[in-house]
């Protein structure tokens, strides 16, 4: 199960349209078995929640992120790299995170 979910937040690229110069700003989703992440870039900013538990049942505790953003990577604390967008997909410690 945990594959199949993997596998469909991998097509981060699948949607019909032209996203030629859409920009960086929007939501990215990432979502295992265990946990859902969800990071919103916007302007010169970026903010992240994510939440742990099974889908659809996740818990009221969250754990909030943020930091600042320079053409196309995402830093935390203003100065230590924590991830790259690439066309529809951003790239964080590992995980791929689809644009909505």
């Amino acid at each position: 199960m945990l594959l199949a979910v993997t596998c469909l937040l991998c097509a981060c690229g699948s949607r019909s349209s032209s996203h030629a110069d859409e920009g960086i700003d929007g939501t990215y989703v990432y979502q295992d078995g265990i946990s859902r992440s969800v990071v919103i870039i916007s302007g010169g900013t970026w903010k992240m929640k994510t939440q742990f538990g099974a889908p659809g049942y996740y818990g009221s505790d969250a754990k909030y992120d943020s930091g600042k953003v320079k053409g196309n990577v995402l830093y935390h604390s203003g100065i230590f790299e924590y991830g790259e967008v690439s066309g529809r997909t951003l790239k964080i410690a590992g995980r791929n995170y689809c644009k909505q």
